[in-house]
């Protein structure tokens, strides 16, 4: 299995490898540039030595030279030299070369020519060449009146391979030894390092369901890994709320179809042990709970419909004056029988370009929670228009203990202030639904206190939606 800390390990160990070996080179060709440099150098002193030794005579230029003056070129000797003259005819030659010759090659006193050679005994040897102006019995250079000489001298280079192979094996085994010590440093320096990485995949390993309230401590943690610890938590915070949320959905759904299963039940039961006794309103209460059932269950499929993107949608020119006005005439009675004062402001001839179907639907929700909810006698105020081809419907509402912090649960299935189930024949999915089919149609819902014990549900068409 591919781990961080073996791949780190194997790259780390491959660029060390090259760095070293990339650095190894480079001293390796500098030093020998020096080495060579220093030895070129030298032997080019020992041919200006030679050349200011050789005189113009008239058959030719002449060496005057002798073992004293330069030692190295006595017979088995380091040194080598052959002097040319212009005619290319060799003139003189160190006793060292024995019969052998130098190659007849050379540069000028000004820029010779440097050059590796080996000579017939095998010996390796490094070796300048140049042409010079032999100079007269005065002493002076001859000003072309002499034809010029040729000058190659040539010296053993075994000092200076024995130094250049010696730098090579102490650079090779340096090389060699950082790498092994790298090797051995590495691994145990990334297991330290990589600890915390272990540590917080340790600790997510033993989060579940029962454990979602835990969360990751991003004290004293790596700069890398604080800010994935960060967004782990905002992970967790949101999962702990939603699997929250799902805890509460089971428990409401529950309480939403015991009571009405239980009637069911007991009617049974009494029509099965009693028939002499059954209510004649009995079939009509039976319709009653099956119809509140069948209510329920329609609006959660049409949740999890519209939460899955499953909602048909089908858009076109809308009266959206007559369709609010209509949802809210249909609301008249129901709000006199509770006194409540229920307003409707709608600008005359409104369209709006969305599904007449889903808007109709969440108008009707939230004009029917703010008539079940505002206290009797209180009022009920809806709004709506299209401003700027966009659509907008704003339910206001008086209530009584609902708070801030309230909010936020608005729109959750089946939530209540009041934690009891209040038999109002209200399913508690009214809002949920009213915001699943808002989004559907590009539209988003929010609710706000607008002051002292009132709430304002506002839908507002979003702008990247066109609108009539």
């Amino acid at each position: 299995m591919k781990t961080i800390r073996r791949q780190l390990t194997r790259k780390l160990l491959l660029t060390v490898g090259l760095l070293l070996g990339a650095g190894g080179l480079t001293v390796y060709f500098c030093a020998r540039a020096a080495l060579q440099g220093e030895f070129d150098a030298a032997l080019r002193t020992k041919a200006q030595a030679l050349a200011s030794l050789t005189g113009q005579k008239d058959s030719g230029p002449e060496l005057d030279f002798s073992d004293e003056h330069m030692r190295g070129f006595e017979e088995g000797g380091t040194d080598f030299f052959e002097l040319w003259s212009a005619e290319s005819r060799t003139v003189e030659h160190s006793r060292s070369l024995g019969e052998g010759h130098l190659p007849y090659r050379h540069g000028t006193l000004e820029k010779p020519v440097f050059w590796n050679l080996t000579l017939p005994e095998g010996r390796r040897c490094r070796a300048v060449g140049f042409e010079f102006h032999p100079q007269n019995s005065d002493d002076e250079p001859a000003k072309g009146s002499f034809p010029d000489a040729v000058l190659v001298v040539a010296s053993v280079r075994r000092e200076l391979d024995r130094t250049l192979a010696t730098l090579q094996v102490v650079l090779a085994g340096s090389g060699l030894l950082l790498l092994a010590a790298t090797a051995l440093v590495v691994p145990r320096v990334l297991r330290r390092e990589l600890k915390p990485l272990q540590t917080l995949a340790a600790e997510a390993a033993g989060i579940d369901a029962a454990t979602l309230s835990a969360r990751f401590a991003t004290e004293g943690l790596p700069g890398e890994l604080a800010p994935i610890a960060a967004r782990l938590n905002e992970l967790l915070a949101r999962l702990e709320d939603s699997f929250e949320r799902e805890r509460r959905f089971s428990s409401n759904v529950a309480h939403e179809f015991r009571t009405p299963v239980a009637e069911l039940r007991s009617l049974a039961e009494l029509a099965i042990k009693l028939p002499d006794t059954r209510a004649a309103d009995a079939d009509h209460e039976t319709l009653a709970i099956a119809l509140h059932l069948e209510s329920i269950l329609t609006r959660l499929l049409a949740l999890a419909r519209g939460e899955q993107g499953g909602l048909p949608v089908q858009r076109e020119r809308v009266d959206l004056t007559a369709l609010v006005q209509e949802v809210c005439e249909s609301f008249r009675e129901k709000a006199a029988a509770r006194e409540l004062d229920l307003k409707v402001n709608v600008p005359v001839n409104a369209q709006a370009e969305t599904d007449p179907v889903l808007l109709s639907s969440i108008v009707r929700n939230l004009v029917d929670n703010a008539v079940a909810y505002t206290p009797r006698g209180g009022a009920v105020e809806v709004e709506a228009g299209a401003n700027d081809g966009r659509l907008t419907l704003r339910v206001v509402n008086s209530t009584e203990g609902l708070e801030e912090r309230d909010l936020p649960h608005l729109f959750e299935r089946f939530w209540r202030k009041d934690a009891a189930r209040t038999g109002d024949g209200h399913t508690g999915l009214g809002l949920s639904l009213a915001r699943t089919f808002a989004g559907a149609i590009d539209c988003e819902l929010s609710a706000t206190l607008v002051g002292p014990g009132r709430l304002a549900v506002a839908l507002t068409q979003r702008a990247t939606s066109s609108g009539g």
